[in-house]
């Protein structure tokens, strides 16, 4: 993976950088699907030296994640898989932070109430994360909000064949 040049607005690539000039926080943005699973060494490894978020969101089957790592172990975790037949299920692991609970209660009544059928147990993992770095994957940022945007060249992924052979 290599940084790119800087970007004058929130860039549209796949991989891109920023830092958030209102609280510190650095957010590295992927459409790689499968990127936390694979780097949980590295997101370990990172949160020894600083709080990690990983967060992954697929509105198709209307699936989220949050997980929070700090001195290289994962310390919280929560869920949603909103494609199940469970429209409230919700894996949670660790210990939660404050507000976690009121933040799960309010999702749940608007889900319980909401004769829309709009999937609001979706939001916990994601408002969960939010509340500490103030951002969310839909948010859009305006240059003044960040440092500066830098495009990343996403890492090359070698081919099945040469991972079978060992190339």
């Amino acid at each position: 993976m290599s940084i790119g040049d800087p970007a004058p607005e929130m860039p549209d690539s796949e991989w891109w950088i920023a830092k958030l000039k209102k609280n510190g926080w650095t957010i590295l943005w992927s459409e790689d699907e499968g990127f936390g699973e694979r780097a949980v060494e590295k997101t370990a490894a990172l949160s020894r030296q600083h709080a990690t978020y990983i967060c992954e969101v697929n509105e198709t089957v209307m699936w989220s994640s949050a997980a929070y790592w700090k001195d290289g172990r994962q310390v919280w975790k929560v869920t949603h898989a909103g494609d199940g037949e469970d429209i409230l299920d919700l894996s949670e692991t660790g210990t939660l932070p404050d507000g976690y609970l009121s933040l799960k209660q309010r999702h749940t009544l608007a889900q319980k109430t909401d004769g829309e059928g709009v999937d609001h147990i979706f939001e916990i993992p994601l408002d969960l994360a939010a509340l500490d770095f103030g951002f969310r994957h839909e948010d859009h940022l305006e240059p003044s909000d960040v440092v500066s945007f830098l495009t990343i060249a996403a890492p090359h992924r070698k081919s099945l064949l040469s991972r079978i052979l060992g190339r």
